[in-house]
This record gives C-alpha cells, structure tokens and sequence, in this order.
C-alpha cells in the first residue's frame, strides 16, 4: 500500500494525532513508521495489544516514559571507551529506571502481549543506583559521590568562605569603600575580585584581573586573597581529575550492558507507541473491530476519525450480500466522505487501532487497497482530470485482485455522460470479474441500472432533504440516489410550467425508473415512520409499566401498614381482656379459698367465662396472599416439640410452644399464654429461622457478586452518588475491607463531589488517591469500618 494511497484516506493526519499522544522519540518513530499490516494474525496481535493498553489506562497513567530520550549515541561513546557526562549518564539512568518500573507495573499473567514485551527488558538496578548516588537529577555530579570529591570540595569551600569573610570585611572598611565603584564581592576567571575605581588601581596591591567596557572601573584581586585563590584553583583541577576517573568508571559500567540497554529502549519504545494506541482509542470513543480475512465490511455507525463527533453516522456493508456498491447522490451531499470513511477506518483497524464506530463492526484484512479520489489534474504531464483519473483507474485494473478493496470517487465523470456512463459500467464489470471489493460514487444514472440488473452489485444513496434544498449525509444502502434538480429549481423559484415541460423531456425510462426510485423512498418513509410510532408508543407502554409496578408497590406497603395497626389494635385488647381475667380469677381463687362465694362474685365468674370467649372469637384481619407465603406447608400430624413454632387455626395465630399435655399445647403468644387443642396447630418457620435465610441468601448473592471497585466515569454526579450508596451497603455486608471508585481525572468535578460524599458516610472509615498503580489521582481507595 503506496504512501499516496493513505495521504489521499488522509492517514498522515492520523498518524500527526497519534504521534502527540506518545512520551518520547522512540515511541513518536514507531507512529510515523506505522502501515497497515495484512497478515491476519499479526493484526490481531496488534489489535491484542491496543485492547490491553486501554486496560492498564483505566487504572493508571505510564509516567514512567518521562523524560525518555533515544540512547544510541551514548551507548556507541562508551563502547569505544569515550567518557559520558553527566547528562548523558542522566538519560542512560531514566532508561533504567523506566525499564525497571515498566517490569514491575506489567502483569504478565493479565497483561499476556504487554507481558511478552515487559518479559525480555533486562532490569539493571545495579548501574541505576551507582548513577542515582553519583548524578543529581539536574545533571550534576553529587559532592559525596565519591569520599574524595567530597573532601576536595569541602576543602574548596572553607577556602571560598575565607576570601568572602576577608572580602566582606574589606569593602566594609570606610578607608575603602571610596576607592570601590561598587560595594559587592564578584568573581572573574573563577577568581574572587573586588570593583576598584580607575584612580584607585594602584592604591590597592594586587591583581588587575579585567577592567569595565567604560573603563572606569577594574576588578583587583588584592593581594592578600590570591594564595587562597590559588589554593582553590588547585582545588578545581583535582576535583576535575576526580569527577573524570567517576564518569570514566560509569561510561564503562555502561559499555558493559550496552547491548540490554539497546534492547530495553527498543521494548520502551514499543510500549510507549502501543500506549498511544491505547490513548488514541479513548479520545475517538473507538471500539475494537472484528477482523476478518474474507472481504466483509460491516460498519455500524462509523464516524469519520477527523471529523469527530459531528460527523453524520455511516451504515454500510460490503462483502456478503454484493460485491460491488453503487453509491449515487447529489455534490457535496458526502458520497466522498463515505468512501474515505471506509477506506480510512479499514487502514487504522489492520494498523492495530481501533476505530470510531460500535462494537461489532466488521473490517477485513486486505492485501491492497487502491484509491482514486479528488481531483487528479496534472499540469506537470499535460493531463486533464479525466485523463489523470483513467490513468489510475487503469493502473488499479492491472493490479486489483479477490484481496483488493478498491474506492472510486465520481467514476464516469469529467467526459461526455453516454461515454462515460459506459466506461464506467466496463471498469465495475472488470472489477467485478477480479473479485475485487469496490465501492464507487457517481451521478451517472446508467449505473443505478446496472447496479439493479447485476448479481452481487448494490445501489446505495447519500440523502438529500429537498425541502432544506441540503444533503443529511446519512447513506442508504438498497436505493440508489435520484435527482432532486426538478424540485431544487421550483423551490428557488423556477416557473412550474418550465419545469414541468423539462420533466417532459426527460426519456421515459428515466422518468419511469425516477418515479419507482421515488415510490421506493415514499415507502421507505412510511416504514421508518411507522417504526418510530411503534418505538414511541412501546416507550409509552413501558412508562405506564413503571407507574403501575410503583402503584403497585404502594399499595402493599399501605397494606402491611394496615395490618400492622390492626394487628397492634388486637394486641392490644387481647392485653386488657387478659389483665382483666386475671384480676376476675384471682379474686374467684380467693372467694374460694374463704369458701365465701356470693352473688356477685358468681356473676364476676360470669364474666371470667365471657371474656373467655370473647379471647376465642376475636377476627385477626386475614394476611395478603403474599404473607401466606411465610406458613410452612405441614402435616398437621407433624410430631410438635417444646419451643416449637406453630400457627394456631382457630385464631390464625403464631406462637410458641411453651409445655405439651395429654390433649393440649400451652402457647406463647404474643405476651398471651393459650391452651390450645393439638389438633388446632401446626408447624411452622419462625421469625429468626425466615431472618436468618434471607440474609444467608442476600449475603451469598451479594459475596458472589460484588467487585472490589466500582467505575463512575462519564457519570453525572447525582447518578454516582446513589450508585455509591448502594454499592457501599454491599461492600459492607460481604465485610469487604477497602474498595476502590474509579472517577477519572477529567477536570476534577467528579472527584470532589465523590470525596465530599465520602466524608460523611457511615460505612466508610477513610479514604485516599490511589497510588500510581493504583490508578492515581483517578482513583479514591475506600477503608470500610
């Protein structure tokens, strides 16, 4: 595939894009060397390899690539025992150090491609410490790198404080300060001077090391400063003897793995450029296409990458049905856009990228793909448009095969239309023999024909709104394009019987074949029109769902709350009456004790007997069919223990059984203590054992289920505060010690809103940033109490 071939799919602007989304040159020069591959499994390993990149940027960001530089240079000086600075020791540290980290940050086990590349870096901790203690990050060659220069240069800076204190104390002198242009302490030549007027350099002994452009003003070195001076000169020039025999044994150290250190450049190259796919991916809101080796293309809602979010969906297929696709439809109605949408999206999928278009879409490998879009008028060789693009079509026919995708733009034009028409219907005719995939646009009518008369040949159409008198870009595959020139130019104003009189001129097959293209378009409208009024009423249908499983929900909680007060009602009475037998019994009990029993307390038993009765005829309000659900289906023959939990017929009741006689239960209900008859109950689940089931049942469901992180990207943040909450009350349940809330980065709102939530929560014991490979400033870990 030619490199005119991906200007004119506008490749190179992809390529500029990706390129600013690496970290350093090695991963910039894999972009600008990047083409479409056509061998089937290296694109899938391509492809392998952008889905892992997008997976280790959702948790953190590979800094590790910073300040990056390309090392070959340094390694070739050491190699031939040349001596590196300290800046270029620097880089071979940072290659190092990122070669270390990018080891350490890279599962293999999760990371499978990334891992094969991370697998053969050599990680050299050795060398990188030894620069680390001998190079400061500015640079510069520590003072204790070696216990030498750290003497040498403690030696130079007692010296240096001795001339600056003599100095100091010098031009604070009031004999001195006239003599001074300046009262201040400079150096020249690496030497401590002092600024001397012109008519005063001989009255101060000692150096003339420089005098000012006006010559008003010479810098002394006086006398009594110059051994120290010496002495630090001499200092130097040891200090510089030392820091040489330091870098000479680093360069060599350096010689020494000069072969991993090119390996590992290599790898950190490779996944700084992988690591761009990866971002490039996530700023396109691109998917992972499904590759193919047998032609077929299927993108669904495909945008052009440079147009971005205001490009109009594409729909289109090509492959599997039809072979050849016949795109027709009105000047600057996106006919061009839709072949370079194609051809574009199938070069970055077999470079390994993924595409601006849903999941699902289909890309096919191809050996070749030919282009002839634009206009090709060539001055230089005398060539007009027509003749520069017979010139390519005829290259592309001698070259196109079954692996060949080929994108015509306005195929037939620029010559007479009857020629043209039938040039073109030749070329697709060859093409078509080829077995070569072909998408063409263009305005000859012929071909709409041929495109209906032929097998494995489609009419498709970019849509025209004549009411607008604008093109909708939106491409229809199935209908060829007509002509709106009729209704344009009786819409600008055109008299209706000129129009009408043009009409008549046009042949009767045209107007027949116009007529059943807009007959098609009539019913293609009523079609989508009568789908959207069923997406609407379905939409309809399922809001009133929602409203009555609301109702719904609202009326059984106002029917337990009935219940529940008229249960506590009958509790309640069941309470007084009790009281009230009690007090009756125990003053029976004493009558008979003093074997005095008179009439009143006769009808006092009376009562005792009433109340009894009273107790066995009270109605409990009969539970929903949805608490009948709690009884437990039993034989009523069930051997019953002491401490069972039984449900009493009688008064559809539930207690517990406190003794068992011959014929009879004592049962606890309520604060209530009943004989009742064994016939009278039967088995059933209590509170506790219901209780503990269902949050048994919760519990596993929700250990089972939960993740230790949640992600809120792209979430406004009211929605991810109540997906928060919840998710919180899960954590907590299956006692998950720490989680971690993706937000992102982004510009920040999200995450205030998230840790602002986070301070109050009752679940939530602290919080902080993740760390770097945890995800960062994108990512706040959660410790649960």
């Amino acid at each position: 595939m030619d490199k005119k071939t991906l200007k004119k799919l506008e490749f190179d602007i992809i390529q500029t894009r990706l390129s600013e989304l690496t970290y350093f040159e090695g991963g910039f020069n894999h972009v600008m060397e990047m083409v479409p591959l056509s061998d089937y499994e290296l694109v899938l390993k391509r492809l392998d390899e952008t889905e892992e990149a997008m997976e280790f940027l959702r948790y953190e960001e590979p800094t590790f690539f910073s300040n990056l530089n390309l090392i070959y240079s340094q390694v070739k000086k050491a190699r031939v025992r040349g001596i590196l600075n300290a800046h270029e020791l620097l880089d071979i540290y940072y290659i190092l150090k990122a070669s270390r980290i990018a080891k350490k940050s890279i599962d293999p086990d999760k990371y499978k491609q990334l891992g094969l590349i991370s697998f053969i870096i050599e990680d050299n901790y050795g060398l990188q410490n030894m620069i680390s203690k001998a190079i400061t990050e500015d640079g510069e060659v520590r003072d204790d790198a070696t216990p030498q220069l750290r003497s040498i240069r403690s030696q130079i800076n007692t010296y240096k404080n001795r001339i600056r204190e003599y100095l100091q104390s010098f031009i604070r002198s009031e004999h001195n300060q006239k003599k001074l242009q300046d009262v201040l302490i400079t150096e020249r030549d690496g030497r401590y001077v002092i600024p001397v007027k012109q008519e005063y350099r001989y009255d101060i002994r000692g150096i003339i090391h420089d005098e000012s452009a006006s010559g008003a003003t010479v810098f002394v070195e006086p006398i009594s400063v110059v051994e120290h001076n010496n002495k630090i000169r001499s200092l130097q020039l040891e200090e510089k003897r030392e820091i040489e025999k330091l870098l000479l044994e680093l360069s060599s150290e350096v010689a020494l793995i000069g072969d991993d250190l090119l390996n590992n450049l290599q790898c950190l190259s490779l996944l700084d450029y992988i690591f761009a796919r990866g971002k490039l991916a996530y700023k396109q809101n691109a998917f992972r296409p499904i590759i193919n080796h047998e032609g077929i293309i299927e993108i669904n809602r495909g945008k052009h990458p440079l147009i971005g979010e205001d490009a109009v969906p594409l729909n289109v297929e090509i492959g599997k049905k039809f072979d050849v696709l016949v795109i027709t439809g009105p000047n600057t109605g996106g006919k061009t856009v839709a072949l370079k949408t194609i051809g574009l999206l199938s070069v970055m999928a077999m470079c390994g990228l993924f595409i601006p278009a849903r999941e699902g879409s289909k890309i096919s490998i191809f050996k070749s793909i030919y282009v002839d879009i634009g206009d090709e008028q060539s001055i230089e060789q005398s060539l007009s448009t027509f003749s520069s693009h017979m010139k390519n079509i005829i290259d592309i026919i001698d070259k196109a095969d079954n692996n060949s995708l080929v994108l015509l733009d306005e195929l037939g034009a620029g010559t007479d239309p009857t020629e043209g028409a039938s040039l073109a219907r030749v070329i697709l005719e060859k093409l078509q023999a080829q077995k070569a995939k072909v998408v063409v646009s263009t305005h000859q009518s012929e071909l709409k024909n041929f495109a209906y008369q032929t097998e494995r040949v489609e009419n498709a159409c970019v849509e025209f709104d004549p009411v607008s008198l604008s093109p909708t870009y939106e491409l229809t595959i199935g209908t060829p394009g007509q002509s709106n020139a009729f209704e344009i130019a009786n819409r600008l104003g055109l008299k209706q019987e000129l129009v009408n009189r043009a009409k008549e001129l046009v042949p009767e097959t045209d107007r027949e074949i116009s007529e059943m293209i807009r007959d098609l378009k009539d019913s293609r409208y009523k079609y989508n029109t009568l789908v959207s009024k069923l997406e609407l009423d379905k939409e309809i249908i399922e809001k009133e769902k929602k409203e009555l499983t609301r109702l719904k929900q609202e009326f059984f909680a106002q029917e337990e709350q009935v219940l529940k007060k008229a249960r506590e009602e009958a509790d309640s009475y069941l309470r007084g009456v009790k009281a009230e037998a009690d007090t009756a019994i125990k003053e029976f009990k004493e009558v008979l004790k003093n074997q005095d029993i008179s009439q009143d307390k006769v009808t006092r038993w009376h009562e005792i007997e009433e109340s009894k009765q009273k107790l066995k005829n009270i109605s409990i309000p009969k539970p929903t069919p949805k608490f009948k659900k709690e009884y437990i289906k039993s034989n009523d023959k069930a051997e019953i223990k002491l401490g069972d939990y039984v449900f009493i017929k009688s008064i559809k009741q539930k207690g517990y059984v406190l003794e068992k006689m011959q014929d009879d239960f004592l049962v606890q209900v309520g604060i209530l203590k009943i004989n009742v008859d064994q016939d009278d109950v039967m088995l059933s689940e209590s509170p506790e054992a219901r209780q503990s089931k269902m949050k048994n049942d919760s519990f596993l469901h929700k250990a089972k289920s939960i993740s230790k992180e949640i992600d809120l990207r792209g979430k406004l943040a009211e929605e991810a505060i109540e997906e928060i909450d919840k998710y919180l009350d899960d954590a907590s349940l299956v006692s998950l010690d720490s989680v971690r809330i993706i937000h992102g980065k982004g510009t920040g709102a999200l995450r205030k809103a998230v840790r602002a939530y986070l301070k109050n929560h009752h679940h939530v014991k602290e919080f902080r940033d993740g760390h770097y490979n945890e995800g960062g400033f994108g990512v706040t870990v959660v410790e649960l109490k």
